[in-house]
């Protein structure tokens, strides 16, 4: 190990989408990252720490910006950037030091984000990477010549290979002790270069101002004067401006072409090909793949296949946080039997609340894997393409199923994502129908429900194609609604979709590990702060009054049997019959006792007060009560259920207890439509207080967190009453 660090660099990670930033990112950081928000925006900001090491004296801070293909940005998540690069976003200010991250097989795309990176006058270090790739593409690129070119130094980096990465570390630590300023700059076409220069030396004597900075001052004046207070700078500003309209240069136009004409060049001066191009697999991929009819097929067969793998692979885990819970129960149990309000706070309330929801983090831990795996494989971003045939007619393009797609993880990130839509309007519709997707919290309502109901009766097969089904009932609906939302409010002009098709590549191991840490650890924090909350919240109106008129009923019940069986018992050889039959009237009246507990509760009260709305969608009180916790987080029904039936232990557990559930008369009170009615409304419904705070900072306003909670609602409650009706008609 090295010796003590002298300093904590600072480091901003920049470069266009699909370059493998991310990538880069997490190899460097590791397990030591933390996600936030930028200083009043709520774009998603993501930092990590490389602690100092034998490969690097310093330790660096690194942050990893949205990806972002000029300074000039078209999306709320570029713009961020933008303004961090540019020192113009209050509480942050800008790394001092800058890696670029540049996809070999794109460099003369990456090097025009890189010509205004360099002109910002702070050091810059390029990460070229990919260059595995480009070389089996039958291509050679010059990293010596490309450095010379740049004036900056420029370093390839293999994220998967451990010792291209120590590599990577021990020049990154060298960039930052000698901190080079970008010896050379794009020389733009004359007199633009001569203007802009002459503009430069006059304005420095007033403001410390980088040559980007000056650009945008000069083409983009109306933007940049709030940031620019010098009014001696502001003055020599419109005297260059009038210079440039003079000479027909005042148009960024101007500036896009001497880009490009020097990426182009730069470009073709350092890559050579040295061999015929490995023909074909890519193109044979994106054509099945992205195929008119294959594509979909295969789309759809990769979904159902993962969610089939969701519901069949979790089970041992799953039966193993259940034994785990079960034994925590009977230990907390028997140690708190004098204290019966304390045993059934901790044993009815906290172990079964928050036990019945963790039990699903295994199945929450293999979505996110496989999520991570299709993104990082590039399949993502094919699905994008090919789904852009199909949102067409909605007003949305596939740029919007980047979101959408997201948020079959979970809501907030998908609604979050949205930023890359450049249209505010279509971008406004995006976010309103996000929600409908169904999300990871809704996986264990569906688990739930199908383990109790469909699985026991028509097996594991169609319990996967049930589980698929509920995926997709939200992807469905939301295409009308987008129309509507669209076509009719909001009047979402056409827009182009361009999209760049990243390569295909084996996922690595790390970055599917860290999304999928980071997936779970999210679910153990809410289980263990909204659920363990909410679950003390439900047992304590499931729990009290504790005496009520219905349990002196069957106290005195259950006395009176038991003094029968005591008074009966004559036979000598018998004592054992009558200590089993004591026994069994004992469970019994404990289970009665529970059952008119609650039904004389607050909650029960409460429940019975509703139930009469949702009577028609076939919902007793007790679904009524878990339906109704369950609007701040969806996840809670399944904690409040396990309340309400009590089902903390191993043998009677949540799926057992509502299948075995009867009425006064012996009948089962739910079955298979009960079940699917209850998992429709879960899949439409808006029961996510957290998605409906981030929809309404996204969209600036409470009224479109106001309007998706409504919408959302009034459709689950009307697709809830036709299944259940429709299916009531047909089974009779």
């Amino acid at each position: 190990m090295a010796e003590t660090t002298t300093q904590t660099v600072r480091i901003a990670l920049v470069g266009n989408p699909n370059t493998g930033k991310t990538s880069l990112f997490n190899v460097l950081c590791g397990a030591r990252q933390k996600t936030g928000n930028y200083p009043g925006v709520t774009v998603e900001k993501k930092t990590g720490m490389v602690p100092a090491s034998d490969y690097n004296r310093h330790s660096f801070s690194v942050i990893d910006l949205p990806g972002l293909y000029s300074l000039r940005p078209a999306s709320p998540d570029e713009r961020v950037s933008a303004r961090v690069l540019l020192d113009r976003l209050e509480g942050l200010d800008r790394p001092g030091h800058i890696v670029f991250v540049a996809d070999a097989t794109n460099l003369q795309r990456n090097l025009y984000l890189l010509s205004q990176v360099r002109e910002l006058d702070v050091p810059v270090l390029v990460a070229l990477t990919m260059t595995d790739l480009l070389e089996k593409s039958g291509q050679k690129l010059d990293v010596a010549a490309l450095q010379r070119e740049l004036g900056c130094p420029v370093v390839p980096v293999v994220a998967g290979d451990g010792q291209s990465v120590r590599e990577f570390r021990k020049e990154l630590d060298r960039f930052v002790v000698e901190s080079p300023r970008p010896s050379s700059h794009l020389q733009y076409e004359e007199p633009l270069e001569s203007i802009l220069e002459d503009f430069l030396v006059e304005a420095r004597k007033h403001h410390d101002l980088s040559r980007q900075e000056a650009i945008q001052l000069l083409f983009f004046p109306k933007d940049e004067r709030q940031w620019e207070p010098n009014e001696a700078v502001l003055e020599l500003a419109e005297e260059a401006i009038e210079k440039l309209k003079s000479g027909n240069l005042h148009s960024p136009a101007v500036l896009t072409r001497n880009r490009y004409s020097w990426s182009k060049k730069i470009s073709e001066s350092t890559i050579q090909r040295v061999s015929a191009p490995v023909p074909g697999f890519r193109n044979r991929m994106d054509r099945f793949l992205t195929g008119k009819f294959t594509g979909f097929a295969s789309f759809l067969a990769i979904m159902a296949l993962v969610f089939q793998s969701i519901y069949a692979w979790a089970g041992p885990l799953m039966d193993g946080i259940e034994w785990l819970f079960s034994a925590a129960g009977d230990l907390a149990g028997s140690g708190l039997e004098g204290s019966p309000v304390l045993q059934s706070l901790l044993v009815d309330g906290v172990l079964a609340g928050v036990g019945s929801v963790l039990v699903f983090l295994p199945q929450i831990m293999i979505l996110f894997a496989f999520i991570a795996v299709l993104e990082d494989s590039g399949y993502l971003a094919r699905t994008a393409f090919m789904m852009d045939r199909l949102l067409g007619w909605t007003g949305l393009n596939g740029r919007s199923f980047i979101p959408l797609l997201s948020s079959f993880a979970c809501a907030i990130p998908g609604v979050m994502s949205a930023r890359v839509i450049g249209d505010e309007r279509a971008r406004k519709a995006t976010i309103l129908v996000a929600p409908l997707m169904s999300c990871s919290a809704r996986l264990p309502v569906y688990v739930l429900f199908i383990g109790a109901f469909i699985e026991p009766d028509y097996g594991p097969f169609v319990a996967g194609a049930m589980l698929f089904a509920m995926h997709f009932i939200g992807l469905i609906v939301a295409l009308p609604v987008s129309f509507i939302l669209n076509r009719g409010i909001l009047k979402t002009p056409p827009s182009p979709f361009v999209l760049e098709m990243p390569p295909y590549r084996m996922p690595m191991i790390k970055n599917v590990s860290i999304r999928v840490y980071e997936a779970a650890k999210k679910f153990v924090v809410r289980a263990g702060t909204v659920i363990f909350a909410l679950s003390i919240v439900i047992w304590a109106l499931s729990y009290f009054p504790s005496t009520n008129p219905a349990m002196e009923g069957v106290e005195a019940k259950y006395s009176s049997l038991m003094e029968q069986v005591e008074t009966e018992s004559s036979n000598p050889g018998s004592e054992s019959d009558d200590s089993r039959a004591i026994e069994e009237l004992e469970a019994q009246k404990e289970r009665a006792l529970a059952s008119a507990r609650l039904e004389g509760s607050y909650l029960g009260m409460a429940g019975k007060w509703i139930q009469p709305a949702f009577a028609p969608l076939g919902f007793d009180w007790k679904l009524t009560v878990g339906l109704l916790s369950a609007f701040p987080a969806r996840e809670v029904i399944v904690s409040t259920l396990g309340i309400i039936y009590n089902a903390s232990d191993e043998e009677e557990g949540l799926k057992l207890s509502l299948s075995s559930a009867r009425d006064s008369e012996g009948n089962p009170l739910y079955g298979p439509l009960h079940a699917i009615t209850m998992m429709v409304f879960f899949a439409l419904c808006a029961q996510c207080m957290s998605t409906l705070v981030v929809v309404q900072k996204e969209l600036g306003s409470w009224k479109y967190a106001v309007f998706t909670f409504f919408y959302m609602t009034a459709l689950a409650y009307v697709a809830g009453l036709i299944v259940y009706q429709v299916g009531s008609l047909i089974t009779g």
